[in-house]
Order: C-alpha cells, then structure tokens, then sequence
C-alpha cells in the first residue's frame, strides 16, 4: 500500500468512533477511540455500532467512486447536520473531482461546525489538488483565529449544558484548558494541581515534546467539565442515551470527547488523571499523525489513575487494577501481549474491559518500574510505521523476544505486592466509617466512639465531614482512600485534609485498629 494512499475521516460512527481519523494508511491520522475511555472504576457500557452507510462512503472513496462517496456523504450530512466529518470528507471528495470551489466551500463548513485540526489539514493527501489555492492558504493563515473561536464556542456550549450558577469558570493558557467546576475553590485547586502534575508527569516521563509551548499553539482548547452529580447524570443520558441508566450509575466515571474537545468528569482523582492523559495523548498522536491501539492509549492513561504524589511530581503505583493482573497470572488467564496488543477498540473495550485495562496498565507499570517507559515510546513513535502494534519496540528496548518478555512479566506480577482494597480487620483505620462523596473525597457517615484516648477521629472528624487528603496525598474515592491508608500502620499519627461544608480543615488523627 503507497503510502499516499488517498484518505478520507472516518464518520463519527454514531456514539463510538468520534475522534478524527483516516483510512487506514501507512501516514494516517489518529486512531478513532470510544469518545468516553474506560473510567478509572468499571467499564463503559456498550455503544452503538456503526451505520452501514458511513462505511460505504469510506469503501466507494477507497475505489475512486467519488460520485457515489458524495451521495452517501449527504446523506450523512442531513442525518448528522452538526457533525463536521462527513463535511470534511465531501471537501476531500471535491478536491479529488478537481473541482476547488466546491472543496474549499465543504471544508469552510466543516471548520464551522468544529474541525480543528491543523496537522490533518496540513498533511491529507486528498486535498494535494488544492493546496496551491490562495483560499487553502488563507484558512492556514488564519488558524489562531479558527482556534480561538472554537473556543469560544466550546465555553459556550458548556455554559449551556452546564449552566448551573454555582459553576465557575477559569482558564489555563499554559495547557489551553477552558475549566467549569462545581466543586469548592479549594477543591477545585487542588484538582488543578492534579492536571498539571499528570501533565509533567507525561511531558518528562513519556510524551516527551507534549508542553512544547511551539507545539501546543496549535492545539485546540479543551474544556474541562467537573460538574454536580445532577448534571453529570443528565450528561450520561445525553451522551448514551438513556439505556444508560441500566447500568450502575459508577459505570461512567467521565470522558474524553475528542471531535468536541470536552472532557467530563465526576470525580477529582483517578477519573480525571485517566481523562487527562487522553488529552494528552491525542495531542501528541495528532502532531504525529499516528494511530496508537487501545492497548497503548488505556494502558498509558490507566497508569495515572493510582499514583503517589511527591512534591510536585507523581509516581504510579500498584493499584486494584494490577491485583486484577495477579489473580489473572495466577489463574493462567493472562492474554499475550502480542495478543492483547492486536485487540481492535470493540473488543478491547466491549469484551472483559476489566481485564484488558488491568493487563494493559501492568505491562506499563513494569516498563515505568524498569525506567523504560519513555524509551519504548520513543522508539514507538520513531517506528510506529514498521510496528503499529507497539510490540517490536518492547523487544527492542527490552532486549528479547516477546515470548520471553511475556515469561519476565508473569513472574514480575507474581512477585509484585498486591494492593489492600478493602481495610481488613486490624488493619489501620481512621476509625469512621465511610461512603462514596461527590467526586472530591469519601464522606464520613459515621465516627466510631469507645476509642482509648487519643486513637482515631472521635472528637477531631465529624459526620458529613469529606476526606480529601491523608499526609498529603489525595483520597478522591474509596478506593484511593484504601490504598493511601494500605500502606500505613496501626498507631500512625497522620494529617487527615477534610471538608466541612465550605469549611476547610486538618486534623491530627492516631490511626486505630478497624474493628
């Protein structure tokens, strides 16, 4: 296959394949994914699959039947009058029939209704026919202009379907994030501090160049939605209809919508870190006109989700996802690697989403342990060509074949500590019981009494009162809150960081025995 293979976006393929793609060719564009990765908790429900029709459209441009690819287009159009892709691809059609007029009117509306990406512009081979035309140029030329009214377009709609007065809105020019929070100042900052750590963390530690203030000057704003539980579920339904509801309402922890540059998330810790990253990752993905596998896209943002912060870096840990991985080894039900990375998205996200997420992230988690994560990226994207898969490059930065690979990582997992996912009895504890909060932190509906002097939290926490941090580092969920208190013993003195309402406060607390 040449590799300038005529290419045309791939439509958004109803709730599933929303982000920018092209045909597959051996220079293609990002890879499509579910526009709501597998939240950092459960699974996401199955979507939809895709029309008939858009994949026509796809295989009679493939065969230079663009008369025939323009028809199924419209059609797309009229049913999806918002969605810039099938306008995209009309203007690679037109441009194709030699007919410039008609391509630059088609990529004019496509621009309109929200295309964004100046690299696909910059490099599809199917609009070659009229890029000497001043009119292409001059939509190059005015590209801070297209950016900067998406934008605004973005704040917005936000504005619209978020547009509870208790939200504020604020921005980050450095990461070009368009925020609207529901949650407290203070909570609110520290979920910010969070995104600028995972930001480090990827720039230094594997997506090296993504900060590259160069680089992103051309990416689009991405608005970053934290919104109230009401809404969050009002968005659920709107996103997935309402056969949403069929499913526990933890399913969904968030998502990453990459054609309407949204990210939604209802908690502060794990969800937002794992959403975040995708953001990150399609940037980088974009600029290289890459497709990356789910293997490769979940692994690297599941690996964010359970972290240790230290300073103003974080340092990912074993989590409930790599005790997943254990029990999976232990029961000799590991997928190959080799396997696990030919997964297509349908199936990596629709069959055993559990335990390909677990796999995926233990093989990063070990890379990162072994100081390899940012080489074997390096090499991926350096010969993403030759190995799209990802597998050639862990055997070169590994120095072995895959199979004894495979055989290296089961005995790392055996080795490897298991995670405590819940409190066992006599294990360190706050001495409250707790449930799931809104998104900022467990909140404590009990606080047990009969203590000896001075243990646990009688007389420092209250009910009501939301855990947001022990010694420093963040418990958004239960999970977290576990996992921090996992690694602490009976008769610790710790910082416990709660809010009280809109009070904020620290309390000294002997961790005591769990009854």
């Amino acid at each position: 296959m040449s590799r300038r293979v005529p290419a045309l976006l791939p439509a958004a393929m109803a709730a599933w394949l929303m982000a920018i793609g092209q045909l597959q060719a051996q220079d293609s564009a990002a890879q499509p994914r579910p526009p709501a990765t597998a939240p950092s908790r459960n699974p996401d429900p199955a979507r939809p699959p895709s029309k008939a029709g858009d994949e026509d459209a796809l295989d009679a441009f493939k065969r230079g039947d663009y008369a025939a690819a323009e028809r199924l287009l419209l059609a797309q159009v009229e049913r999806e009058p918002e969605n810039f892709v099938p306008l995209f691809n009309l203007a690679c059609c037109r441009s194709q029939a030699r007919d410039a007029d008609g391509a630059i009117d088609y990529l004019k509306r496509a621009v309109e209704k929200g295309f964004c990406d100046i690299h696909h512009l910059r490099r599809d081979p199917t609009l070659d026919p009229i890029r000497d035309d001043p009119r292409f140029g001059a939509i190059l030329s005015a590209w801070p202009e297209v950016l900067e009214a998406r934008r605004e377009a973005n704040r917005r709609q936000a504005a619209i379907v978020f547009d509870d007065k208790a939200y504020v809105a604020s921005s980050d020019e450095a990461l070009r994030l368009e925020y609207r929070s529901a949650f407290d100042v203070r909570s609110f900052d520290q979920a910010r501090g969070e995104v600028t750590r995972v930001a480090r963390f990827a720039h230094e530690q594997v997506l090296t160049g993504v900060l590259d203030p160069a680089a992103i000057a051309e990416d689009a704003w991405v608005s970053v939605i934290l919104p109230t539980k009401a809404d969050f579920g009002r968005w659920l339904v709107s996103t997935y209809g309402p056969d949403v509801m069929n499913v526990s309402n933890s399913s969904i922890g968030g998502a990453y919508e990459p054609d309407a540059k949204r990210l939604v998330s209802m908690d502060l810790g794990a969800t937002l870190r794992h959403e975040f990253f995708h953001v990150l990752h399609f940037r980088d993905t974009i600029r290289r006109g890459q497709a990356h596998p789910p293997w490769i896209q979940e692994g690297l943002s599941s690996l964010v989700e359970d972290v240790v912060v230290e300073g103003d870096a974080i340092r990912p840990v074993p989590s409930w996802r790599t005790n997943m991985a254990k029990r999976m080894e232990r029961r000799r039900l590991l997928m190959p690697i080799a396997s696990l990375a030919k997964l297509p998205p349908l199936k990596f996200s629709g069959q055993r989403p559990l335990a390909n997420y677990a796999q995926a992230r233990a093989i990063f988690l070990r890379l990162h342990q072994l100081g390899k994560l940012g080489e074997w990226y390096a090499h991926y994207v350096a010969h993403h060509d030759h190995d799209p898969s990802g597998v050639a490059s862990l055997e070169a930065v590994l120095g072995k074949p895959i199979a004894e690979i495979d055989v290296d990582h089961r005995a790392w997992l055996r080795e490897l500590a298991a995670v405590p996912e819940s409190i066992p009895q006599g294990g360190a504890s706050l001495g409250v019981e707790i449930e799931g909060g809104a998104g900022d932190g467990p909140v404590i509906t009990l606080v047990e009494r009969g203590r000896r002097r001075g243990e646990g939290a009688a007389g420092l926490l209250t009910p009501g009162d939301v855990i947001t941090a022990i010694d420093g580092q963040p418990t958004r969920d239960i999970a977290e809150l576990v996992r921090v208190l996992g690694a602490m013993r009976v008769g610790d003195r710790v910082t416990v960081e709660y809010r009280r309402g809109r009070r904020i406060g620290t309390a000294q607390v002997v961790l005591t025995p769990r009854r």
